[in-house]
């Protein structure tokens, strides 16, 4: 399952339940196996672009030829696709500062600097959304490089910062760290682009004094956007601290200061310049859906198609999405997330193939959903078959942890058929269904939804191993597992033989997983994660959002927010920050490759 801006969105993780990996039925034995397998060692955590999610597509797609399912895509049941499955440092990455002492009877202008260079991976880290580039400048300290005028505090106030390379502390002051205006503003991402829109041309951000000040985050991809536009690094503390003059203030006594008096201490470093050098480039790979299909067996109905999808991709050793408490890689092998739903997904393709349905019925591993439903939304702009044929699409991602016997069901909105489906699929079962009406959500039923197909998406809930390294096959409750499925077997039965396709409807106050999460004002789009260099390019926007009523709509690449320069959600988020609602915002975007600029009245949550 995706996660979706977690500077913005706190997830509860519940306590898991160990369950035996014995399987009480010969259907809960088959769901153990296929489980055992795609979160094995051999599948290596399945990240997009490795051998390990190879051996998984393979294994899927041996399924469905035993299963004698017919291939998808012209005579083949692989959709490739490209997308970012990585960084890498290149050799042109340097830090060299240029320090003037002042030496008794020598005049500054006489005085040969001296140099201190930052030794790469030792003292400094580009960050992966660096651009990669040379600047040359003076050096400023800018506290937190917060600026919060609503609370009266500003590091950047009397600091012109333009042309300059920036020193920030990581974080917030302790004052500040349960104030909400201030947490807004304390991502890394938007301290940067606060940084950028201040006319500094560098930043470098070292960690506040305590046990991690001199640790280094693990360089890795951010697949929220890598075009920021400024340079930015990571410093470990004891390095960057020797750069600050020693008849000036000094980093620590800085430090002290706004902690105590709760007022920002910003300066220039006097006599001290910099040259930043990085270089990084991103890996791109390619991968796969896997999909198959069991025709209908009725001649009116078969041209219409019932889409089963569970996304079987994962964080290989460890992503940008990683929750493990180290940085150390380690296989995250995903059984819940989502072996699980993939072997209940292949389960479901055997048992329709033996008795197909009157609708045809299309199985469909997604590939790229750790990345930004990546696989998902590629299939729904290139369909194997007309997205107007498709009638609905059911989608299975953790379903491998059911206790207490309760089963969410999310989309229960999105028809009106589905208020007589849902009481029939648990009839003669312990299953508790809890109903969300709501479309919209983490995983790749939304790609569907945001084109008006009706969907459900079928979870068990959250756990302590999400995203970890401890999400392993052993903890699946394979016979809870067996029963979600017999459920979700009996939902697309109903869909697949119903005489009449199921209409469309659009929940009311139906929410998004939008960039206006923890903020005062509501702006309404659907972010896009997949990469693009002109802005942040949306998938839609809210209807009766303030970005709808402006008419922002799926496929526009929102360039500007009022003053900041949008290249990636996080400059949005950013903007939205500093919003209130009844702000008219000018918002500049492309579409069909024309600039266009529209006036959005921002309203409160």
């Amino acid at each position: 399952m995706k996660t979706i801006l977690r500077s913005l969105l706190v997830v509860p993780f519940l306590a898991g339940t160990l369950w035996s990996q014995t399987a009480g039925t010969a259907d809960a034995q088959r769901l153990l196996d296929d489980v055992r397998y795609l979160a094995s060692p051999e599948c290596m955590g399945r990240g997009p672009g490795t051998d390990g999610i190879e051996r998984a597509a393979s294994y899927i797609e041996a399924a469905f030829t035993n299963a004698k399912l017919t291939p998808a895509f012209s005579g083949s049941y692989r959709q490739p696709f490209t997308l970012t499955t990585g960084v890498a440092l290149g050799k042109e990455n340097s830090v060299v500062f240029d320090v003037l002492v002042e030496r008794p009877g020598i005049p500054l202008d006489k005085t040969k600097p001296t140099k201190t260079g930052w030794k790469l991976g030792v003292d400094y880290q580009p960050y992966a959304f660096t651009e990669s580039k040379s600047v040359t400048g003076e050096v400023a300290f800018v506290g937190y490089g917060i600026s919060a005028p609503e609370k009266k505090y500003d590091d950047y106030d009397g600091v012109d910062v333009k042309g300059k390379i920036v020193i920030m502390l990581r974080g917030l002051p302790r004052w500040a760290s349960s104030d909400d205006v201030f947490k807004a503003k304390a991502a890394l991402r938007a301290k940067a682009t606060l940084a950028r829109d201040k006319g500094a041309i560098a930043v470098a951000f070292v960690n506040p004094k305590g046990d991690s000040s001199d640790v280094l985050d693990r360089f890795s991809a951010d697949r929220m956007g890598k075009h920021s536009g400024i340079v930015a690094v990571q410093v470990r503390r004891t390095p960057c601290a020797r750069i600050f003059p020693p008849k000036g203030t000094t980093m620590f006594v800085a430090e002290e200061s706004i902690e105590k008096t709760k007022k920002p201490n910003s300066f220039i470093l006097a006599n001290t310049t910099a040259s930043m050098k990085t270089d990084v480039s991103s890996i791109d790979g390619t991968t796969s859906n896997i999909a198959g299909i069991v025709p209908g067996t009725d001649p009116t109905l078969a041209g219409e198609l019932v889409v089963i999808g569970a996304h079987y991709d994962h964080l290989g050793m460890g992503d940008e999405n990683s929750l493990a408490g180290s940085t150390t890689p380690a296989i995250h092998f995903g059984a819940d997330d989502n072996a699980s739903g993939t072997a209940g997904m292949l389960e479901l393709a055997r048992r329709f193939a033996a008795s197909p349905g009157k609708r045809s019925v299309m199985f469909i591993g997604f590939s790229g959903e750790e990345k930004g439903l990546l696989g998902s939304k590629y299939y729904v702009e290139h369909p194997a078959v007309p997205l107007t044929s498709t009638v609905a699409m059911l989608n299975m991602d953790m379903i491998g942890r059911l206790k207490d016997n309760k089963l969410n069901i999310q989309g229960t909105g999105t028809s009106p058929l589905w208020a007589s489906v849902l009481p029939k699929i648990t009839e003669g079962t312990p299953l508790i269904i809890n109903q969300t009406t709501d479309g919209f959500g983490p995983s790749d039923h939304q790609s569907f939804f945001l084109k008006d197909i009706p969907v459900l998406f079928f979870f068990t809930g959250l756990h302590g191993d999400y995203h970890r390294p401890t999400d392993t096959y052993e903890k699946i409750n394979y016979d809870g597992e067996a029963m979600v499925v017999n459920a979700v077997e009996r939902a697309a039965r109903m869909i697949a033989n119903e005489p009449s396709r199921p209409a469309f409807t659009k929940p009311e106050g139906s929410r998004q997983q939008s960039a206006s999460t923890g903020f005062r004002v509501t702006f309404g789009i659907i972010p896009d994660y997949s990469n693009d260099p002109q802005g942040l390019r949306i998938s839609g926007a809210r209807d009766g959002s303030p970005a709808s009523k402006a008419g922002l709509a799926d496929g526009d690449v929102i360039t500007s927010f009022g003053n900041t320069t949008v290249k990636n959600i996080y400059d949005l988020t950013s903007a939205l920050g500093s919003a209130n609602p009844g702000d008219v915002v000018d918002v500049t975007f492309i579409r069909d490759g024309k600039p266009r600029t529209v006036k959005v009245t921002l309203t409160g949550k």
